[in-house]
């Protein structure tokens, strides 16, 4: 069980792995993050509540949907659009990633699923906002520019947080949509962000820690954040948290389980704000 809370035929939350990892630009292995991450949560380790105690097994009913998996990028978003559509009714949705390019597919699955609109937040190392990478429109590296490019968010719906490392084309690109970056130098200093939005996805790829805290990512960055910092710059988030995934954890790398058990904080943590009460 996740964290103690109990499964359920009548969920209020839906876990979704992703094992997708052929949109990556450097290290594979990420592909075997969702079934890491779920080992990782478990109620042998934890106890149900979080640091604000907050008891996620009053809150939450939960129903793992299994893994999606596919042969193309163009299949798994049709797979993802379909499987969201087929469960949503105003559930949180939790996604395993997988390299960070799912996180096109489980937005824009939810968006037109929910008829809402809401806001990104995006903590990442990189801001992934790329024309194409390496040839690839669909690389982890160009996963925000192609949904607001492609209209399933607004640039000025877009808090970057944790960005270290940038290109000029990129900041170009976020100054001309509205896009917030907030630097992993500006949280250093202070840990709490103010978002312009009442709803909002929140997407965590792991390298947004300093490797020293995450050493198992496919793009690792120093100079992120520590653990810590991460934690609290949820606690302040004053949005409701309509989705969040987990991306880019990569066991291959990963070292006695320090970046699978800091997902596992992450997780617990959201869970607890995403409480409504």
């Amino acid at each position: 069980m996740l964290f103690g809370i109990p499964p359920s035929e009548k969920p209020n939350l839906y876990i979704l792995g992703i094992p997708w990892d052929e949109s990556s630009s450097y290290r594979r292995g990420c592909a075997e993050g969702p079934e890491v991450i779920r080992e990782a949560t478990s109620e042998k380790l934890y106890n149900s509540f979080n640091e604000s105690l907050v008891d996620l097994a009053e809150h939450w009913r939960y129903k793992d949907l299994g893994d999606v998996k596919a042969e193309s990028f163009e299949e798994l978003v049709e797979r993802i659009d379909d499987l969201v559509k087929s469960h949503y009714s105003g559930e949180l949705f939790l996604f395993l990633g997988g390299d960070h390019s799912i996180t096109y597919a489980t937005f824009r699955a939810l968006r037109e699923a929910s008829k809402e609109e809401f806001g990104l937040i995006y903590f990442d190392a990189h801001p992934d906002l790329y024309s194409e990478y390496d040839g690839n429109k669909y690389s982890h590296a160009c996963t925000v520019r192609r949904l607001v490019e492609e209209g399933f968010v607004k640039g000025r719906d877009v808090v970057q947080i944790g960005i270290r490392a940038p290109t000029k084309e990129q900041i170009d690109f976020a100054e001309e949509h509205g896009i917030k970056i907030i630097s992993a130098s500006e949280v250093y200093r202070c840990q709490e962000v103010d978002v312009p939005f009442e709803k909002a996805y929140l997407s965590f790829d792991m390298d947004v820690l300093d490797p020293a805290f995450a050493p198992g990512v496919g793009n690792p960055e120093p100079g992120g954040l520590t653990t810590r910092e991460l934690v609290e710059v949820i606690k302040s988030l004053k949005t409701e948290v309509v989705a969040f995934d987990v991306v880019e954890l990569n066991p291959d790398y990963d070292y006695k389980g320090i970046t699978a058990f800091a997902a596992a904080k992450v997780i617990r943590e959201v869970l607890g704000k995403a409480v409504k009460i």
